[in-house]
C-alpha cells in the first residue's frame, strides 16, 4: 500500500473514532454493534493493524455511518 492509501485509511479510522467518541460510545458497543470483536477494534483505532474494507464498512454501519461519505470527509481533510 503506498503511502496516500495509509494516510487515507488512518483518516477513515480516526474519523470513526472520533463520531464514536463524540457520541460517547464505548469501543465494546461498536464491537456488538458491527461483530467484530473489542480487541479488533481497539487494534484498529490504535493503528496497530489496517482494517479490511469490510471491517471499516462494518465499523461505519455500527455507527449508522455511509463509509463512502466518511472516505469523501478524509479525503477533503488529506489535501
Amino acid at each position: 500500500m503506498d503511502r496516500h492509501a495509509r494516510a487515507l485509511c488512518a483518516k477513515v479510522i480516526s474519523l470513526l473514532q472520533q463520531e464514536r467518541e463524540r457520541r460517547e460510545l464505548s469501543k465494546y458497543f461498536v464491537a456488538q454493534e458491527s461483530g467484530l470483536s473489542p480487541q479488533t477494534i481497539a487494534y484498529v483505532e490504535n493503528g496497530d493493524r489496517n482494517p479490511t474494507l469490510e471491517t471499516a464498512l462494518r465499523m461505519a454501519q455500527a455507527l449508522d455511518l455511509d463509509l463512502a461519505d466518511v472516505i469523501k470527509q478524509a479525503r477533503k481533510q488529506l489535501k
